[in-house]
Parts: structure tokens; sequence; C-alpha cells
């Protein structure tokens, strides 16, 4: 904090305390003797020289003395009048100095400390701003009011250059009995006895915490104004709309004027709300600072980033950016169209090649040599991985058609968790790692269908077990999340690097440090599951740090909401 010139309303209050000299000043004092001495001086001189004159008979002595009464009787009458005009002056002074008071105590927030930084007295406008009662802060030190330890230092520098009297007045942040924080401007000057020692030190505080609040809001408003994309910003508990840009306002077609009016939830269905609050949930319980999405509204595919912000005091909301991502749909849809084209045409052929190389690797046609068995040994491995790429291509189109059907029924995670387990476990063992889950004990029933579950369980393992370090254990998990039930695979594997996170649910991507030579992948795996849970009405993502593993999870409301939740180890 530095120090700064005064404020108009700070100067002001400033020249309150000379009027309190005007009150008795030393001149007026003077002047007042100065006549009274000359009409006492006039009427004695006056008297003698009378008395003398009329026992001499002097005529000039007489005159002399007629003139050193009239002298007299017109100072009195001077002194008089001059003592009304004081007085009137007087009363007016007195009745400016009550007014400035009443304007000071309304406006602004006066507080008074003794020398070593004890509040001797406040005004009601203080009390009204920090919350404290007049009886509950008298006699306590200042530095209850101080943001931090660095505020609390500040404060005893500016007591020790007060109390050398000196006035001080910068910016300065304070803390309210209730912990909301107070921007405030302040000058602090001394109180300066006749001896000319400090007796008090007398701080003028103004509250600006909003004024400079709607300063740096506007800023941001124009920053926001000007984007590309459309930004939203709105109340986190209600979600009502606090302000929005223009790209925002016209995909939306509401304007800036009924904006107060609007809630962020408008613009979805009830099926895509839950999916919307699940994904807001970390940020509201404050695991996470923000969170992208991709959702639908009534105007189309939008990628949603969200932070939470805090204003200056304490004070929080959330910021969507809302991408419109219809052209990138549309050229991920043509590419996969043109890919699924291909892959039907390879599909049959593929499916022949197969099963004449399985005929040939199981004997069936007769023995061959060892180097031959081989050869047909590997080529029977690589039509497996060709024909399952083959298949996941035309499966994500049939997801993102809406041609995939989901047939959907009471299910119980406990036991998609264990079959999943053990079925993948051949595969486990290959990878020369171990899983282990961790279950319920009561159902975690909801409704889903089985089968694409055990393809999301089956993509999210198979990934898990080939980043796995040898000898590890990859954990399948289920959690209750109050209103939905959480389905994780963690790994203790190299984590996902900062770079490919936003990419990695995106079609044909494949991190680089990620792939395994020995396993080979379409990069197709992740946004299958993506599209699967999404059809579900669930949410899938990630948590990682590079060096100590990934934990891949995805939620789904219950069916049934008194389930408890019990983890208990059981290795497959």
């Amino acid at each position: 904090m530095n120090h700064s010139e005064f404020s108009d309303q700070h100067e002001c209050s400033r020249r309150v305390m000379p009027k309190y000299l005007n009150d008795f000043p030393i001149p007026n004092m003077l002047a007042d003797l100065g006549f009274r001495f000359l009409v006492v001086l006039g009427l004695s001189a006056g008297v003698v020289s009378l008395v003398h004159s009329a026992n001499l008979g002097d005529a000039w002595t007489k005159t002399t003395a007629m003139f050193l009464l009239a002298s007299a009787a017109v100072a009195s009458v001077l002194n008089i009048a001059r003592t009304r005009r004081v007085a009137q002056r007087i009363a007016v002074n007195q009745r400016s100095v009550e007014v400035h008071e009443k304007a000071l105590n309304q406006h602004t927030i006066v507080m008074a400390t003794d020398a070593r930084g004890r509040i001797n007295s406040v005004n009601q406008k203080f009390t009204e701003t920090f919350g404290y009662q007049a009886d509950e802060i008298i006699g306590v030190a200042t530095t209850v009011l101080a943001f931090d330890d660095e505020a609390k230092q500040t404060m005893f520098q500016v007591r020790k250059h007060v109390l050398d009297g000196n006035v001080w007045s910068g910016f300065h942040k304070l803390r309210s009995q209730s912990g909301c924080f107070i921007t405030a401007q302040i000058t602090v000057f001394p109180k300066i006895e006749q001896t000319g020692a400090v007796s008090e030190l007398v701080s003028v505080i103004t509250d600006v915490s909003s004024a400079m609040a709607q300063s740096a809001e506007k800023g941001r408003n124009d920053v926001v104004e000007v984007l590309p994309d459309g930004v939203c910003i709105y109340d986190p508990s209600s979600f009502e709309i606090t302000y929005a840009n223009k790209v925002f306002r016209r995909r939306t077609g509401w304007s800036a004027d009924n904006l107060d009016s609007r809630s962020i939830t408008n613009l979805f269905s009830e099926s895509q709300l839950s999916s919307l609050y699940r994904n807001l949930g970390p940020l509201l319980k404050g695991e996470r600072t923000q969170n992208v999405f991709e959702t639908e509204d009534e105007f189309g595919p939008v990628e949603v980033l969200t932070h939470v912000v805090e204003d200056m005091d304490g004070k929080r909301s959330l910021i969507s950016v809302m991408r419109d991502i219809t052209e990138r749909k549309q050229a991920e849809d043509l590419k996969l169209s043109s890919v699924s084209t291909v892959s039907h045409e390879l599909r049959t052929p593929l499916t022949s090649i197969k099963g004449a190389l399985r005929l040939l690797d199981s004997g069936v046609m007769g023995d061959m040599e060892p180097n031959v068995a081989k050869l047909v040994n590997v080529a029977h491995r690589n039509s497996d991985r060709l024909l399952a790429i083959v298949n996941d291509i035309l499966t994500l189109e049939k997801l993102q058609n809406g041609d995939l059907s989901i047939d959907t029924q009471a299910v119980d995670l406990r036991d998609i968790l264990s079959e999943a387990a053990e079925s993948n476990a051949p595969f486990a063992a290959e990878c020369n790692v171990k899983f282990v889950v961790l279950s319920a004990d009561e159902p975690a029933f909801v409704n889903a269908d089985p089968n694409r579950l055990m393809q999301v369980m089956s993509n999210l393992m198979s990934n898990a077990a080939k980043l796995s370090p040898e000898g590890e254990a990859v954990t399948l998990k289920l959690c209750d999340c109050e209103d939905f039930w959480r389905v994780s695979v963690a790994d203790n594997g190299p984590g996902v690097p900062e770079h490919a996170r936003d990419t990695l649910f995106d079609s044909f991507i494949q991190v680089e440090g990620l792939k395994n030579k020995k396993f080979a992948s379409t990069g197709l795996g992740l946004t299958i599951c993506r599209e699967i849970i999404r059809q579900h009405g669930g949410i899938i993502s990630f948590e990682t740090e590079v060096g100590k593993g990934t934990t891949f999870y995805f939620e789904l409301e219950k069916s049934s909401r008194d389930a408890r939740v019990m983890d208990v180890p059981a290795v497959a």
C-alpha cells in the first residue's frame, strides 16, 4: 500500500477539526479584552477629568473629560455590537460543525484509537458496516479488523507514522465481524493536544468495496463482450444469469434487458439438466476450479468450459464459455462416415480370412511346420485386431447416428464389476497385472443396458491394464454419490499429460507416451465409452496426475436411492 493524496471527501472531513479551534480564537479574546480596557480607561479618565475641571473651573479639562466619557460610551456600544456579532458567528459556526458531524456520521465511518491501537470510540456508521456494537469493539485492538498478518503489520506502520504527527491516507482491506472483506479508503490523522502530544488517532473510513467491484465487473464484462464464444456468468446456487455477452445473447435470442429473469437451466431439457448438475457438482463442492464437458442445448451441440471465480468480497460466480461445435461434429461425422463405408466393405472378407486362419491354427487342416504355424498364429491374432477395429468404427457410427439400440433394464452395478473383472482376467494376466474390485454390500441399481456397460468397462479396464506397471493392481470401485452411482477404474500408470487432456475422448486420438507397442489401439475406445454413457444420461470423466496414475469414472443415476456403500476388497 502506497501513500496517496486525500480524496475530496476525506479533505472535507479533515477540515472539521479546525472549526473547533474557531470557537475560542485567541484574536477574538484579545479584541474583547482591548475593548473592555478602553471602556474602563475612558470612563475612569473621564470621571477624574470631570471632577478635576469642576474643582478648578478649567473649560479645557472639562471638554477633555466629556470627550473621554463620550469615547468610553462609543467603545462600550461598539463592544456590545461586536460581542453580538461574535456570538452570532459562534452560533453559526457551531451549527456548521454539527452539520459536518452529522454528515460525517451518516456517510463516513469514523473510528478513534489510542496510541497503542486500542479503539476508543466509533460512530454509528462503523457499527452498521463492520457488524460490531460499540460495547463489543471499544477497548479492542484494531488488528481485529485486519485481513491477514500482512495487514496487521501495515496497521502497525501506519500507527507509527501518524504518532509522529503525520497524516496517512490509502487503501486497506479489512474484515467485518461476519468475515466479509471490505475494501476501504482510509485517512488517519493525529489529534494533537495543546502540549503537542498526540492523544488520539482519528480514522475516517470510506467503504469502496461496491464501487471497486462494479469497476472490476465492468472491466471484465467489456472484455467478455467481444469474445467469439458465448459467455454467461451466473449464480452457483440459483443458476440465475447476471451477465451474458452478445454471442450468447444472439444464440439464445435473449436481450440484455431481460437477462435478470433468465436462468442457465432454461437452455436444457430435464434429462440434460441432470447431466449438467453432475458436471457442475465438483465445481460447486470445491473439488475443481474448472470443468469441460459436451452437451446439447436447444440450438445444437456445445462444448462448455466452466470456471469458478470469486470477486473482491469473496462472492462466488460460475463463468461458462459455450463453444458451438456443430461444424466440428459434422466434420467428425463426415470422417467417421467415410471410414465406416470402407469398414463395411472390409468386414465380410475379414470375417472370412479370420475363419480360415482359425481353422489352420486349430490344426483341422493338418499339421504344419513350426515356422508356418507361427506365421499363421500371428496372422490370426492380427486379423482379430483388425476385425475389432472395424467393429469399433461401425459401433461408433451407430452410436452417433442413434442407430444402436440401448435396451435398458434394472442392473446391479455390483454384478457388472464382478463380471467385468472375471471376463477381463485373461487380458490382465497377459499384461501381468490384476484387477481388484471394491464393491458394495447392498444393491446398486441403475437403469442401463448391461451389455453396453460391459463394453465400457472392458475398454476402460484394457486401457488401465496396458498402461499399468507389471505386478501392479487396477482397482475397480463402486461409490455412492447421493443421487447417482460412480464406477471408477484406477491405474498406477504414467498419467495423462496436460496437453492431451482436452482431446482424450476424441475419435482416433492416441496420446504419445501412452501407446503400448505390444497392444495396438484404434483410438476409438474412449469415444465409444463416452457415447454409451451419454446415451444412458450419465457423464464420464477422469482424474489424473503425471507419474502417479489415472482414474477414469462414469456416473449413472440411481434407480433406488436407499443403497449404502461399503468397500469390500475382492481380487479377481
